[in-house]
């Protein structure tokens, strides 16, 4: 299977897949960030796989009349979707909004719809009418066999386009491998969900409307001085509970995961820069680095390079 590869997340998404102003992710873990990335079109159905060498949190809204069922692409991935645990036994389904962080290299495959197209087609078809009337719902569920059956007819549709040696599934395999196999398979999977459903306790549920009400805050405030102070204000919860719920949701303390979204805002601002006219220094107090010392340092930190390096090589 031949990936394609980049530093950006955002290059990794298929156009119509999500609204393009609801896409945000920040980089998690230190070093230099990469996605290996493929999608195969079948119709109204897309095929896509996604391999991140480093943890990020990343969070989009998929456009309307679209729904998209994911698994874990190997059994090493580990990750949170809206703070549940996701791991290779675990299937998730969503109507609306993708919410998922990573603590290090993770492995995904999904399948994108798209409800009217697939309608228009196979408006007779109860495999297909089944799927769609599913995926209403953001959920998940953990199903290790059918999580297993969706891993491998997935994969095995980049290797049949792989052997074909073009960028789209081979002629007949769309209708045979997907429609005929994957849809059914999907389905099969989706109608089980309830009796396999993940639940988010309501200290999790808690904990989750927490952190991202100071993630709003802090995009929202991106430029400015923001303490632990401010934060517990947002969420309504002391410092020592926040801290709790910050380390439970996403693997860091406010005030270090505060620290890595804004230099993953700095990092990706350089990438997509123009490198003739660009002042580092102006986006770095854009995203709340006063000190160009303190910032240089933090930066080589976490990405292995000058933020320089990074405009130069953009």
């Amino acid at each position: 299977m031949d990936l394609h590869s980049s530093h950006l997340l955002e290059r990794a998404t298929r156009p119509g897949t999500f609204l393009p102003e609801t896409f945000s992710w920040s980089q998690l873990q230190t070093g230099s960030f990469e996605v290996r990335y493929a999608f195969l079109e079948a119709g109204p159905i897309i095929l896509s796989t996604r391999r991140l060498n480093r943890g990020v949190k990343a969070r989009a809204e998929l456009v309307p009349q679209t729904s998209m069922i994911a698994v874990a692409a190997d059994l090493s991935t580990q990750a949170r979707w809206f703070g549940k645990e996701f791991d290779a036994s675990n299937i998730l389904a969503t109507h609306a909004w993708v919410e998922i962080s990573t603590p290090g290299p993770a492995w995904f495959c999904s399948v994108t719809i798209d409800e009217n197209s697939l309608v228009r087609q196979f408006s007779q078809t109860p495999d297909v009418l089944s799927l769609l009337e599913e995926t209403k719902r953001t959920r998940l569920s953990r199903d290790p066999f059918y999580a297993l059956r969706l891993r491998y007819a997935i994969m095995r549709c980049f290797w049949l386009a792989g052997t074909s040696g073009t960028p789209e599934l081979p002629m007949g395999v769309p209708a045979k491998t997907v429609y005929g196999t994957l849809v059914p398979l999907a389905a099969g999977a989706m109608e089980r969900f309830d009796a396999h459903a993940v639940e988010a306790s309501k200290s999790l549920t808690r904990r989750v409307t927490a952190v991202r009400s100071c993630e709003a805050y802090m995009h929202e405030h991106a430029g400015e001085t923001i303490s632990l102070l401010d934060l517990c204000r947002v969420s309504q919860m002391r410092s020592r509970s926040l801290i709790n719920a910050f380390e439970a949701v996403t693997g860091f303390s406010p005030m270090d995961y505060l620290k890595r979204l804004r230099l993953s805002g700095v990092r990706r601002a350089l990438q997509l820069a123009d490198k003739e006219t660009t002042r580092i220094i102006d986006l770095a107090t854009d995203w709340g680095f006063w000190h160009m010392g303190h910032f240089s340092k933090y930066y080589r930190a976490m990405f292995g390079e000058l933020p320089s390096q990074t405009l130069l090589n953009n």
